[in-house]
């Protein structure tokens, strides 16, 4: 998915909870600005998804050491970290205390058979689609 059309559906998530009127839809409201508010990562994607559209021209607020040329290589940058979450829990798993014996060839072949068994697991799920 292109970073413009991440960003989209978060602000137009944005915009149909501001317009909710009920107590709960307020609180994720709250939370949902707290949320964008403390992520700069998020600022930053945002403002390089309206560079790439044409949008905006100045590079405010962008990292110094951030090229022009640079800004392609977001345009399908992801805005969640589900994949990389996903790897901690593998790691956690396979650094548990009761993992001692483990050497390090077996945890490279550990590590490739569940990435390849994740892979072939969504893959199975779009086949049952």
């Amino acid at each position: 998915m292109p970073l413009s059309d991440g960003i989209k559906i978060i602000e137009n998530a944005y915009l149909k909870l501001s317009q909710t009127t009920g107590s709960v839809g307020k609180l994720v409201q709250r939370k949902l600005d707290d949320v964008l508010a403390k992520n700069n990562g998020y600022k930053t994607l945002n403002i390089i998804s309206k560079i790439l559209n044409g949008e905006i021209t100045s590079m405010d607020g962008l990292p110094e050491d951030l090229k022009a040329n640079e800004l392609l290589f977001f345009k399908y940058a992801p805005l969640t970290s589900v994949d990389l979450e996903r790897s901690f829990s593998t790691y956690k798993i396979l650094l548990a205390d009761n993992r001692h014996s483990f050497q390090i060839e077996n945890i490279r072949k550990y590590l490739v058979v569940q990435c390849n068994s994740k892979d072939e697991g969504d893959e199975n799920d779009d086949e049952e689609m």
